[in-house]
């Protein structure tokens, strides 16, 4: 999501507000921050074929919706039912626009035109003679069909605002170093609106000494506020078509140019941010500054609710804060992609596209120093977490402050994904240069990893590669890492000190072994699937060694010298080593130690899947004098044809496989996550966004329920011991009751379950069964004669056995009648349940004849 690039627009209710987000519109809720409908969504469908650059209601009907883009056109919404009512063609790229109740049929637009100059002999020579350069004109565009639809009014360089004031007299366009007020009210002869290029009468044009920034009229009053690049706040008042210098008072308090201005509904309070990532609030009567600090990132827009409720604000980071006017405190905060609007030239997408395997969440560079966790299914801001601590300060001068930054991160490859390893550092070119390794400990109290070792220094040189081991057994943790010092070193999780009247002793990470070949720079690294075989790659050359003896096991080595292995990788449960140089892709089998396929292809990134043996390269091809094709291939290491190819229109800045167990399950190619040339999340292959978003929803109400459980469970106890405390008292007192359990069991003489023989007499089919009625009072006598003695147990036999001899002569005699006594004896094995009858007239007495029945049964 692009959240922060436009200002957005509030509904008049205050409850919703609008953001524009490349192609599209989103309508996010204030209450809950989320989106609540998208407009715009599909090209097919009536939406924007460009960025949308700005929204504003229906001055005559506020559930509808205009927005311009700079595909050239306008186009009229029903956002409650997100329907496209209207499209109108403009033609040319528009960046801002202006409406007002008072001529709701005309619309006032800034579009941009390229033209080219030639200039002075000095700029002739940088820009090779033309230099293509970007006009702002006003134009007005008229939503009827009877007039004219286009007038132009004027021209002017980078237009930074344009807004109309409350009782639509005047409309007002700023550009560099020219503030443009015209006087579009009817009168003197002229209609509403009809202002042409040339009429000098109602056009006045004045001059600032500083490039003005920011642009806000005032509600109430005849008052236009500007802000400088010099940081400067000017108000001016008595401005008009005869006037030739109006008044103006000057408000200076930001260091750095003013980003935007806002005042409030009631005209008393004017909004300002800027670089200083400080919203202030001057009272405009009595001169008093009220200041909102430490918002996180530079202020872009500003925003005020209709009701003077709510200030949005867009910041640098790509998110809106959206602040409560009674008590400054942030109410929503709606964060988008953070590395899509960084410097990425000084914060480039070093880390790439990893994937978190406790969540499956995606871990990528944000701000300077810091990594963000984000979820590209959901579109959702996970967590921020700030690798190199520094405070927000704005310079305080015209120079840059190099920031730091984060090179590398990895995750060990358990389940629980309990450590994770980073590398950043900061390089003025001044100073002394910075270079860490960081261990970092999942914690399961707060959710997000703490600092367990920092170590300074750990090479003399930029590190290229930091993997873990994907250990097995009963090996502690271990992460390697390779420098263009020539080394690679081990690093291993060890225990300092002893414990102690049962208190852990605390880990930490120290250098177990460094390692180097030759004279060589070590360029790549990989681990093994089982962790037993580590392979790291100096120039042409690819080195095996036992990570836990620190020794050469091997040489690979494959032509030509002059072009050095860049990426190098083992495939999960699979003797196959994939090796990759400039121009030519190698799939090693470590079996036979030879190469057992090559393809000659320009690998631009390659990665492994981390439940399969796939892996995914992209490469770009270039014919003569042709358009290059920028192509992802998927691979299977036993056959250089793609199992699966992919073509896209501009190249990837990061790829990597997205985890699907299904996929894993039925043998297919898991999805695939790149991040675009416009820093936006793509899905290709596998399963739809849609069946994924759904899964996680489906795992995401799941946790819901389980926390809900463990919330309800809470106890004074955890609140004072925590969580692990009631859980190890949980667990010895279950411990303790099965115990209990058990020995009342074998006092009983109960017999367990697993040395049960499951009895006969239940095994016919149930048309041929006696009645429930008639078996209720048999197994219940089974039950009750559990708990007597052995001795009574053994009368009852020999009765039985008496009873039994006597019915088998009644039964051959053909004698009728009553009998005394029944018992059914049913004994299959030592450790079998017996169901003991006593006499009739009991109260678990058998019926006669259908102990006749069983002992029939019974001896078929």
């Amino acid at each position: 999501m692009r959240l922060s690039d436009y200002p957005v627009v509030f509904t008049t209710d205050s409850n919703y507000f609008f953001s524009c987000d490349a192609k599209t519109i989103r309508i996010i809720s204030v209450e809950t921050g989320q989106v609540v409908r998208i407009l715009s969504a599909s090209v097919e469908e009536g939406g924007h074929s460009n960025t949308v650059t700005c929204v504003m209601l229906n001055p005559k009907n506020s559930l509808q919706l205009y927005s311009a883009s700079l595909d050239g056109t306008i186009k009229l919404w029903d956002f409650n039912d997100a329907i496209l009512l209207r499209t109108f063609e403009i033609g040319t790229p528009i960046t801002n626009m202006a409406m007002h109740e008072s001529f709701p049929n005309d619309v006032y637009l800034v579009v941009t035109k390229k033209s080219t100059k030639r200039f002075h002999k000095k700029q002739y020579k940088k820009s090779g003679g033309l230099v293509a350069k970007e006009n702002s004109i006003l134009v007005r565009y008229s939503l009827k069909s009877s007039r004219k639809r286009i007038v132009r009014l004027l021209s002017s360089r980078s237009c930074t605002g344009l807004v109309i004031s409350s009782d639509g007299e005047y409309l007002v366009m700023t550009g560099r170093y020219k503030l443009h007020v015209i006087h579009i009210a009817a009168g003197d002869g002229i209609e509403q609106g009809a202002v042409s290029e040339h009429d000098e009468a109602r056009l006045r044009t004045y001059l600032t000494p500083d490039r003005i920034t920011a642009l806000a009229f005032h509600p109430t009053e005849g008052c236009i506020a500007t802000g400088d690049e010099r940081g400067r706040i000017t108000l001016w008042y008595c401005f008009g078509k005869n006037v030739d210098r109006p008044v103006t008072t000057s408000m200076h308090w930001h260091a750095h140019k003013v980003a935007d201005l806002a005042f409030t509904s009631d005209g008393n309070y004017l909004l300002s941010g800027g670089e200083e990532s400080v919203l202030v609030i001057w009272q405009l009567s009595t001169g008093h500054k009220q200041f909102l600090p430490r918002l996180g990132s530079e202020i872009k827009h500003i925003t005020v609710s209709p009701d003077d409720a709510f200030y949005a604000m867009g910041h640098q980071d790509n998110s809106v804060n959206v602040i409560r006017a009674v008590d400054l405190k942030i109410k929503t905060n709606i964060q988008g992609l953070k590395f899509s609007h960084t410097d990425h030239v000084s914060n480039p997408l070093s880390t790439g596209l990893v994937i978190e395997p406790r969540n499956g969440h995606v871990v990528l560079n944000g701000l300077p120093g810091t990594l963000q966790f984000y979820d590209p299914i959901k579109d959702q801001h996970i967590m921020e977490l700030e690798v190199f601590p520094r405070n927000k300060v704005s310079r305080t001068n015209e120079k840059e402050i190099v920031p730091p930054r984060v090179m590398h991160v990895a995750f060990s490859n358990d389940k629980a994904a309990r450590w994770m390893a980073t590398v950043d550092g900061r390089d003025d070119k001044e100073t002394t240069p910075e270079l860490y390794i960081k261990f970092w400990e999942y914690d399961d109290d707060s959710h997000t990893y703490v600092l367990n070792t920092r170590v300074d220094s750990p090479h003399t040189k930029e590190i290229t590669s930091c993997i873990f081991n994907p250990r097995q057994g009963n090996h502690p943790p271990m992460v390697v890492t390779t420098s263009l010092d020539g080394t690679f070193k081990v690093w291993e999780l060890t225990h300092q000190g002893e414990a102690r009247r049962g208190v852990e002793a605390e880990r930490a990470w120290s250098c177990r072994s460094t390692g180097f070949y030759r004279d060589m720079v070590p360029r790549a690294a990989g681990f093994a699937s089982d962790g037993s075989l580590l392979a790291v790659a100096y120039g042409q050359i690819i080195t095996l060694w036992n990570p836990y003896l620190n020794t050469l096991q091997g040489v690979l080595t494959q032509p030509p010298e002059n072009r050095p292995i860049h990426h190098l990788t083992f495939l999960k449960n699979s003797p196959f080593l994939i090796a990759a140089t400039s121009d030519h892709l190698y799939s090693w089998n470590l079996l036979t130690c030879s190469v057992w396929w090559s393809y000659q292809l320009k690998v631009d990134r390659l990665v492994p899947s981390q439940t399969s043996s796939n892996f995914v390269v992209t490469c770009s091809d270039r014919a003569q004098g042709s358009v290059p094709q920028h192509r992802i291939l998927v691979f299977k290491p036993m056959d250089p044809k793609p199992v699966q190819i992919e073509t896209i229109e501009k190249k990837a800045r990061a790829i990597t496989f997205m985890p699907d167990a299904s996929a894993t399950a039925r043998d297919a190619v898991e999805p695939i996550l790149i991040m675009n040339h416009g820093f936006a999340f793509e899905v290709l292959g596998g399963r739809s966004v849609e069946e994924l978003k759904a899964e996680a929803e489906q795992a995401a109400e799941k946790a819901r329920a389980v926390a809900l459980e463990a919330e309800s469970k809470k106890s004074l106890m955890s609140d004072i011991f925590g969580k692990a405390a009631v859980a190890d008292a949980a667990a010895a007192k279950e411990k303790k009751e099965k115990k209990q359990q058990q020995d009342t069991a074998a006092s009983r003489g109960m017999v367990s379950k697993k040395h049960m023989v499951r009895n006969p007499l239940f095994d016919a089919p149930s048309h041929v069964m006696a009645p429930v009625s008639s078996l209720f009072e048999a197994f219940m006598g089974q039950l009750l004669t559990q708990g007597k003695s052995a001795k009574e147990e053994s009368k009852a036999r020999k009765k039985a056995l008496k009873q039994q001899k006597q019915e088998q002569v009644q039964q051959q005699t053909g004698a009728q009648g009553n009998t005394a006594e029944t018992a059914i004896d049913i004994d299959m094995d030592d450790d079998a349940v017996e169901i003991v009858g006593v006499k009739e007239g009991g109260d678990d007495a058998i019926p006669s004849s259908l102990s006749k029945i069983f002992s029939a049964r019974l001896s078929l």
